[in-house]
């Protein structure tokens, strides 16, 4: 395994969520699974391991761990499977893949058809490739996954205007066959809010409430608070959510990746700097979703690691993992 270092700021959400229709008791979890991009290879899988959340080592001396997988990766646990969505890889435009697994070593796919996230009836237009980067959270209050994912106003043209007039959908099911239709994910209102522009969403929760981590896509000549992560929270899944908070993050940061801590203390969230060459990733972290402040944290992540996410693994699977990569 090669270690790369590197240091990162800090905020906190968790990425991934767990669970199948009944869930069993929560199992141990001893270290943590990191699957992302890297900036040289964009949308392929790579993997990285952590006993702690702040010291990684990259796996497969760097090299992709699924061949086949294209997308954002954001794994979630369920009963006997874990899931992550992926898109196809040729065409200009791509359809959405279903990837599942019983170990996080072997993959098998689905292919899923485009028009589950067909958002024109609001208006709306999905990007060809990516599909707004969907994102995977099982709800054990329901027993179902929500996949989310952004879309443009195709009305504004390109440009900025395009990335301002994102907007967060979802999509439910509970068996991966049946799927409701697409919704809006949140209805900000006032002066500050009500145009907010939302993409690279991440759902956790904690002590009963959602938390939502939202970039704002607008840019900060627009809002103060453009181009920040910013957390909604709601008693439901589905919301209504309140208006986001103040940002926890600086600007000019997104993809959000939280992990709560191994010591039950709170969370870290990262994000990636990704205006910067020199900083990808950076972490901080709080004792809760609702906190108000964050504090950096001086970490070790792989340098060129872009987009992903991070779950928590039992040590059998950590063992597992390492051996075979």
């Amino acid at each position: 395994m090669r270690k790369l270092t590197f240091i990162l700021a800090s905020t906190a959400v968790l990425l991934c969520c767990s669970c199948g229709p009944k869930a069993p008791a929560e199992p141990e979890f001893t270290g943590y699974l990191f699957a992302h991009m890297t900036n040289a290879t964009y949308g392929r899988l790579y993997y990285s391991l952590s006993r702690d959340g702040k010291q990684w080592e990259t796996l497969n001396q760097g090299k992709i761990v699924l061949e086949d997988y294209l997308g954002h990766p954001n794994i979630s646990r369920g009963v006997d499977k874990f899931y992550m969505m992926g898109v196809t890889t040729s065409g200009s435009l791509r359809e959405p893949v279903l990837w599942s697994s019983s170990n996080l070593i072997d993959w098998e796919r689905k292919d899923l058809s485009r028009d589950l996230f067909d958002v024109s009836a609001f208006g709306y237009t999905n990007e060809n490739v990516y599909l707004g980067a969907p994102k995977i959270f099982y709800d054990e209050a329901d027993a179902r996954y929500m996949v989310t994912w952004h879309a443009f106003d195709p009305a504004v043209g390109p440009g900025n205007p395009l990335w301002e007039s994102m907007r967060t959908f979802y999509i439910l099911t509970s068996d991966w066959e049946n799927f409701s239709k697409p919704q809006r994910l949140f209805d900000f209102n006032g002066e500050k809010d009500a145009s907010m522009a939302t993409i690279d969403v991440i759902l956790n929760k904690e002590d009963g409430r959602y938390y939502a981590l939202i970039k704002d896509e607008r840019w900060p000549e627009t809002a103060a608070t453009g181009k920040t992560i910013r957390v909604a929270s709601s008693d439901a899944i589905t919301g209504p959510y309140t208006n986001p908070g103040a940002p926890i993050t600086s600007a000019w940061e997104e993809a959000p990746v939280a992990l709560r801590k191994n010591d039950g203390t709170g969370w870290y969230l990262f994000t990636e700097r990704y205006m910067e060459s020199s900083c990808r990733y950076c972490c901080r972290e709080a004792s809760s979703f609702s906190a108000a402040d964050w504090t950096q944290v001086e970490v070790s992540t792989p340098e060129d690691a872009r987009h992903g996410c991070v779950i928590p693994i039992t040590e059998a699977e950590y063992q597992a993992i390492s051996e075979r990569f």
